[in-house]
């Protein structure tokens, strides 16, 4: 975007350890058992899909993971768009400027785009319930990108892969 500096518009919320996520004395429904399962939560995402075991390992590694509490705001609406999240466990509202909502839960994740251009957030995310997300920011990810070209090209072939199925033909 323009070269202004904003504030990022994301909350404060607690920074935990994966060990301290996986220990289940969140919300119910958690479903981060194990490194395994945080591979397999990213994996699920088509940005991802084409990154190899080891990177994803590597990927794995850089994410934080956060706790966020009912109502509070995950990212805001016109503010940088410095990060991905996938959600691990609990609910998440998704609030557009035209009014439109849509409930997030586990697996579900958003910011994935983000990771690659910056761009401003187009909605508002709150936290429905307990929420437990894994955040992977924009530099970190950047940073893996110069440092492992491999990752570079299954990025490239992951979005090539969504653009032809968003342009291929509707079957009539």
């Amino acid at each position: 975007m323009s070269g202004d500096v904003r504030h990022s518009g994301v909350s404060q919320a607690r920074r935990i350890d994966l060990a301290e996520a996986i220990a289940r004395d969140g919300p119910g429904d958690s479903h981060v058992d194990d490194v395994a399962a945080v591979q397999h939560l990213l994996r699920q995402v088509p940005l991802f899909k084409r990154i190899g075991k080891r990177h994803l390992r590597l990927l794995v590694g850089r994410c934080h993971v956060m706790r966020y509490r009912p109502g509070e705001p995950i990212v805001r609406a016109g503010f940088s768009g410095e990060g991905f999240f996938a959600i691990a466990a609990g609910h998440a509202r998704v609030e557009r400027p035209d009014g439109h909502t849509v409930i997030l839960a586990h697996g579900d994740f958003f910011g994935d785009l983000s990771l690659i251009d910056g761009a401003s957030r187009n909605a508002t995310v709150v936290a429905e319930t307990d929420l437990i997300a894994l955040k992977l920011t924009r530099q970190t990810f950047l940073d893996l990108l110069d440092t492992e070209p491999t990752v570079c090209r299954a990025l490239i072939d992951s979005l090539v892969e969504r653009v032809r199925a968003i342009e291929a033909p509707f079957p009539s």
